[in-house]
């Protein structure tokens, strides 16, 4: 072998050694890669794990929320349905089904009570001990901010749009069990009432209450 193909051979191997080093350094660099790349997807995995329970946690939440708000206003539509109840007994106590009544109807229906429907004779008498008991007892709802001519329309809207508890409370329950404490009524009221008609509502507890002191019973009977 001469000097030049002796210099070209010694050349080789060193552009083979860095050759060999080239690839050996290229290839700690692909594992650094590689392992960013699991480090992120470990990652992305966890945070998806994290946002999924995190909406499932919101969408129960949400589930309850809504199930609280349609309990609350069946309470509120109760009691609108118990205001309604308490004033037809008062002005009718001797009928014991009331259908058929409606607050907003007392007056058409003392007229009706009180003509026969054969003669069309008139009990005067009765007719006047009924629109008596109609004044004063209204009069009394007035102190609360009760009108005639709104609220017993605005019940009856309670009661249809928002219905009545499927299950009324039994006797001797816990005064916010069986839903007999005003303040709670309020604060139910409160959490899922429009602000527009929050002001009347509580006017119908308000009422409500003083005709269940009147009568010494229960709000919700």
């Amino acid at each position: 072998m001469n000097p030049h193909q002796y210099d070209e051979l010694e050349r080789l191997r060193m552009k083979n050694a860095q050759l060999y080093e080239d690839k050996h350094e290229i290839r700690k660099l692909l594992g650094l890669v590689c392992e960013k790349i699991d480090s992120r997807s470990d990652l992305n995995v966890q945070d998806s794990k994290v946002h999924y329970s995190s909406v499932s946690r919101r969408g129960h939440s949400k589930d309850r929320n809504s199930k609280q708000v349609q309990h609350c206003q069946r309470v509120v539509g109760e009691c609108a349905f118990q205001l309604n109840r308490r004033i037809l007994t008062r002005m009718f106590p001797h009928y014991e089904r009331l259908y058929g009544f409606s607050v907003s109807d007392i007056k058409k229906k003392i007229l009706q009570l009180t003509t026969c429907p054969l003669t069309n004779k008139v009990d005067e008498a009765e007719r006047t001990k009924l629109f008596e008991r109609r004044h004063k007892l209204f009069n009394t709802l007035r102190q609360f901010g009760y009108d005639k001519q709104v609220h017993p329309n605005f019940t009856e809207y309670l009661v249809n749009t928002y219905g009545v508890l499927k299950h009324r409370p039994f006797p001797g329950a816990d005064p916010q069990e069986s839903y007999n404490c005003p303040v709670e009524l309020r604060r139910m009221a409160a959490e899922c009432m429009p602000c527009s008609d929050l002001d009347n509502v509580n006017i119908i507890i308000d009422c409500l209450e003083r005709l269940a002191e009147e009568d010494g019973k229960p709000l919700f009977i």
